[in-house]
């Protein structure tokens, strides 16, 4: 005769079990999430074509030390400045928190230092009154535009791309983006770009100098990339269905575990 007494003891047992399995892998989780590497979404343009709208890829959270920014959900008052700072390099791309805006996250081309003196003079960007070289290296066309591709080199020798639209438009914004006056970065905080120069709301405009307690994390690599998205807002069920296949066919395997800086 079975014993039911055991049986649900044992069941019992295995529920609590189960419970702080999944409990503790979800902490690790939510760890390595907070200390190590983090997920991020492209949502826009800005710094194409190093990074597309649809890519996603992992940032590494601890190249710069840790600020209340590196929280997930919240952002504790009592974390003053960041504990293990590590200053960044130039040319590094970083997800960080707008001074502008708090509750969005960016990610930019980090180009200024503190105390760097930062501006561009027809289109040629200078940093401390020096030139930094770019060569013309072919096109790039999307349906935003056309561009011309370009590589910079920073003065500690890190290359990628830029791009300039072609057909430049004469609005007086462009002309502000083309031929800034001279930023000179304060202490503790940085000056940033967008690779795609002509279409980026950067340190040049309403994103100003960013303070370092507002890094987030460095990105590193991609791991997953699609022009199209899966899920369409207020879309009938038939034009969802329809979408999954849309998305498939859109995958950028070529762009899967690619470096971020591998021109």
């Amino acid at each position: 005769m079975e014993n039911n007494n055991i049986d649900q003891k044992d069941t019992g047992m295995d529920w609590k079990a189960e419970v702080k399995s999944l409990s503790f892998i979800l902490f690790i989780a939510l760890i390595i999430r907070i200390f190590v590497v983090e997920p991020f979404f492209i949502p826009s343009s800005s710094m194409k074509d190093t990074l597309l709208e649809g890519d996603y890829v992992f940032a590494s959270k601890y190249d710069y030390g840790f600020s209340k920014y590196s929280m997930l959900f919240v952002n504790p008052d009592f974390i003053k400045g960041r504990i293990f700072a590590k200053a960044p390099e130039r040319g590094d791309v970083i997800i960080f928190r707008p001074p502008h805006n708090m509750e969005q996250r960016y990610i930019k081309r980090l180009i200024g230092l503190p105390g760097d003196k930062v501006q561009l003079k027809n289109s040629v960007l200078y940093i401390n009154g020096v030139a930094v070289p770019r060569d013309e290296v072919g096109t790039f066309e999307d349906k935003e535009g056309s561009y011309v591709k370009y590589v910079e080199t920073l003065p500690n020798g890190l290359k990628y791309h830029i791009l300039q639209l072609q057909n430049k438009p004469h609005d007086e914004i462009f002309q502000m983006a083309n031929n800034t006056i001279e930023f000179v970065v304060p202490e503790g905080e940085y000056f940033f770009l967008g690779d795609n120069r002509d279409q980026s709301g950067d340190s040049r405009f309403q994103l100003g100098f960013v303070p370092f307690a507002n890094f987030i994390a460095k990105a590193r690599f991609f791991y997953f990339s699609t022009s199209e998205r899966l899920w369409l807002e207020s879309s009938a069920t038939v034009d969802q269905i329809k979408q999954v296949y849309y998305w498939l066919a859109s995958l950028r395997l070529h762009r899967f575990f690619n470096n971020v800086y591998s021109l």
